[in-house]
């Protein structure tokens, strides 16, 4: 998506004007037009929006007095926006209510409410939609396919059929026209979160456009059923030596972009003490492998699973694991995996300045950020609860006062990150319905440890050496000619320095402006004075000099006042 220039007039760089008015009707709607006003929404709207929007946002401020107390209603007139915007923006209020760094306990436990109403698609148009994919041919190869969905969601539907083989399959169905409807309202999301952070100072430290940003990039990776399933395909082949956790089989031949066919896989929803204890499987086991295989994903692939809420995994017979819906998945570099391990055991240690040394490297502070009252801060937080196990008290809880603090310092965490510990704190909901005396923390820090361990090993320190090696050796054999072409382009005048800064190009347009209003000053005080000496001349001589004086005069009080309304503009009258 383009990125917004404010030099260009804004109505005319929204691609889709009519949903951009009605985003910000149903806004003004829920009482949320005094914000859009610091937007300067009244530049974008026309008189007819404007109107609109008036009295629309004139009806909810009736309702807001007569309610008691009018803050309590804000956080659920944001969700009830959310819901009434469709899919794209349900998405975002889904990940606000995980950014508790970020937002008020308010706000995230009213969003995380939030659903998106959507209405079953008829079967007609499920077969309709099936066939247009996959064609009459393949569309023949299923002996049936039932009418009744197995789930339907704002994205897609899903359906269970059976193959002439007599596999039993589910068909997962994109939505019509829900592709563009997205892209359309993340473009807007996108010119909408821009105009926050350019007009409302407060909000940047919620970093609108990052938020955005990630949002599409996990929407538009959603709404290709391809790539979800090269994802599941990849992650199943990197736990192909790990027998007790299953994915689903990508029926290949029956799967487009657009429809998903995979293989029906059974089992039990993982918190359900009750059932999987009546069904002999061991919850403890359980929970182990599932920390297990988190972990694996998260530092020895850097690849993982980044929905893994209890209706996405599945307890098989014999404490065997199943995953479904891999529609998010986050890809971690090495980089960030080795430093994510080193803040884990800082933190079980208490090594405060450890933490915040990794955390710094992979996030993005803040230029004024204080570290040692950073490090303050986290140990005043945090240094109560080390050592405590899962029944005493929460290991993500931890982590999201780590969020909470960094955010509190304009340091948040990376969205990849907020993901972690989002499964993180999942996966310890989890343990406490299965088993309260399971300590999650301990588990962390034995993979952290093996994978901090392989950092350090000897072979990682040669593999390290060598690509340095390298480097090297590239550099100091192309150093001599590099700096022979430098010097000979001095000595010739052709050398040139390019410096590209936002503070410059400013500097510039001023000294342009400043130079344009000095010049027309100049014109301004020769003319007066000229028109001074023909109308003097006019006088003493009889000549016809006053009408030309007389021109002069005017002009000169014509581009005084052009002068005087640009500065009055510019607000440095």
């Amino acid at each position: 998506m383009d990125k917004i220039q404010f030099n260009i007039p804004l109505r005319r760089q929204i691609r889709n004007m009519g949903r951009f008015a009605q985003i910000v009707n149903v806004f003004a709607r829920h009482g949320y037009w005094t914000v859009l006003e610091r937007m300067e929404m009244r530049k974008v709207l026309n008189e007819q929006e404007l109107e609109e929007v008036a009295s629309i946002s004139s009806a909810a401020e009736r309702i807001d007095t007569i309610q008691s107390s009018k803050m309590e209603g804000i956080p659920t007139r944001l969700r009830k926006a959310f819901e009434e915007l469709g899919p794209a923006f349900v998405k975002l209020g889904q990940v606000l209510a995980v950014r508790e760094d970020l937002m008020s306990k308010e706000f995230t436990e009213e969003l995380s409410r939030l659903h998106s109403k959507v209405e079953t698609l008829p079967f007609e148009l499920i077969q309709t939609r099936i066939k247009e994919e996959l064609g009459p041919q393949k569309m023949a190869m299923f002996t049936s396919i039932n009418p009744i969905p197995l789930a339907a969601g704002s994205i897609a539907q899903v359906h269970t059929a059976t193959l002439i083989d007599g596999q039993k399959v589910v068909i997962k169905i994109q939505r019509p026209g829900i592709k563009q409807l997205i892209e359309t309202d993340l473009d807007l999301m996108l010119t909408i979160a821009e105009l926050m952070e350019r007009y409302i100072p407060e909000s940047r430290f919620l970093r609108p456009t990052a938020l955005v940003q990630a949002l599409s990039d996990a929407l538009i990776c959603e709404l290709d059923f391809v790539r979800e399933a090269g994802s599941m395909s990849k992650m199943a082949a990197n736990f192909a030596e790990v027998p007790h956790v299953h994915f689903p089989d990508v029926h290949w031949d029956f799967s487009t972009s657009k429809v998903l066919t995979l293989s029906h896989m059974e089992g039990l929803p993982a918190d359900d003490r009750e059932r999987l204890l009546a069904a002999g499987i061991d919850v403890e086991l359980l929970m182990r492998r599932g920390m297990g295989m988190f972990m694996k994903m998260v530092f020895v692939d850097g690849f993982f699973h980044g929905d893994l809420h209890p209706g996405n995994i599945l307890a098989k017979q014999n404490s065997e694991i199943g995953l479904l819906d891999f529609g998010l998945v986050i890809r971690l570099s090495s980089r960030v995996r080795e430093n994510l391990a080193g803040l884990l055991m800082c933190l079980s240690k208490e090594d405060y300045e450890g933490m915040v040394s990794h955390y710094l490297e992979i996030s993005d502070p803040a230029s004024n950020l204080d570290v040692t009252k950073f490090q303050h801060d986290i140990a005043n937080a945090i240094s109560p609860f080390v050592g405590l196990n899962l029944k005493q008290t929460q290991s993500g809880a931890r982590l999201w006062d780590l969020a909470r603090i960094a955010a509190k310092h304009n340091t948040p965490f990376p969205q990849d990150l907020i993901v972690f510990v989002k499964s993180m704190s999942t996966f310890e909901g989890v343990g406490m319905r299965l088993d309260p005396n399971f300590d999650i923390m301990e588990l962390v820090s034995e993979f952290a440890a093996e994978i901090m361990s392989e950092i350090y090993s000897p072979k990682k320190f040669q593999d390290q050496a060598l690509s340095i090696g390298r480097d090297v050796a590239n550099l100091l054999r192309h150093a001599p000619i590099q700096t022979r072409r430098l010097l000979n382009a001095a000595l010739e005048g052709h050398l040139k320095l390019n410096v590209s800064s936002t503070d410059v190009i400013r500097l510039s347009k001023s000294l342009d402006r400043t130079g344009s209003r000095l010049s027309v000053a100049v014109i301004i005080g020769a003319l007066l004075i000229g028109s001074s000496i023909l109308s003097y001349a006019s006088a003493a001589t009889q000549a016809k000099f006053g009408i030309i004086g007389t021109g002069g005069f005017i002009t000169a009080g014509v581009l005084a006042v052009y002068i005087v309304v640009s500065i009055m503009r510019s607000g440095r009258f």
